[in-house]
């Protein structure tokens, strides 16, 4: 365990949904001498084999008990549950514990409200996306403001066991949620088009959508990398060859404006629902 993850061994996470769950997963994967109180509203979401068999897994009677024992918890309950959620855990959230949230749309500023003038009040505020559950999430984070440095060190520490992890500015996350928690089921679409290709083109189904998405992983990879997606175009375009055909074919079905915006639709969605969140 590296230093900034030595410094929290007890973690709670409230809500063990799909996101929830899969930060568990990465946790136990990760780091399994890390202890993790779970706890949800709905018990059969707490049946299942991590909580079961793991011994670093301890399933809590409330969203208070979970709070009460662990150091940071991270809270991965759907926005409009936030305020009932933390105003119950507000009264054990003191000294040094911190607060992760993962509910979109629900600024920094409203979970401290929540939590009260008395009580820790150190907010971080996170975005991963569904990649979690392989472990290849891309996540952003931003502080509050009771929140310091180490703190938001020590919240990319944790979500550091599911993938890679940004800093942001609370006012981007909103296009992070366009960009990344709703890009990956817009790359996922992407893909499964490509697969439909090979289909028509008289390969298997299966073949044609582990081929389409090896693909995808292999630009990824490049990118991550340090090679621009446009030297990718050149180094795979030749003159009159095939990959500039299907680019042009791209180009003039209006593809990319298509993915820009999604990103920009996905965007603006993101900021309605911030919105609403915050006129309450």
């Amino acid at each position: 365990m590296n230093e900034r993850k030595a410094k929290r061994k007890r973690i709670g996470i409230i809500g063990v949904g799909n996101i929830g769950r899969a930060i568990l997963r990465g946790l136990l994967a990760a780091e399994p001498e890390v202890k993790i109180f779970i706890s949800d509203a709905n018990p059969d979401k707490l049946r299942f084999s991590d909580a079961e068999s793991d011994s670093g897994v301890v399933v809590c009677e409330s969203n208070e008990e979970t709070a009460e024992k662990s150091e940071v918890v991270i809270l991965a309950v759907k926005p409009n549950d936030v305020r009932g959620v933390v105003s119950e855990i507000a009264p054990v959230m003191t000294g040094e514990k911190m607060l992760i949230s993962i509910a979109a749309g629900v600024p920094t500023r409203e979970i401290e409200e929540y939590l009260g003038a008395a009580a820790g009040r150190k907010v971080i505020r996170a975005m991963p996306n569904i990649g979690a559950r392989v472990r290849e999430a891309v996540s952003a984070t931003c502080k509050g403001e009771y929140a310091g440095d180490e703190d938001e060190e020590i919240a990319k520490g944790i979500l550091s066991a599911i993938g890679a992890v940004y800093s942001v500015k609370e006012r981007d996350m909103d296009v992070i949620t366009g960009l990344s928690g709703s890009g990956i089921a817009f790359f996922a679409a992407v893909i499964d088009a490509m697969a439909d290709g090979g289909v028509y083109e008289g390969m298997g189904r299966d073949l044609s959508l582990a081929i389409a998405a090896g693909a995808a992983m292999g630009a990824a990879k490049m990118i991550l990398a340090g090679d621009k997606p446009a030297d990718i175009e050149a180094m795979t375009a030749s003159p009159g060859g095939t990959t500039i055909r299907g680019l042009y074919a791209m180009e003039s079905r209006g593809v990319k404006a298509a993915m820009m915006e999604a990103v920009i639709e996905a965007t603006r969605r993101a900021r309605e629902i911030s919105k609403m969140q915050n006129g309450k």
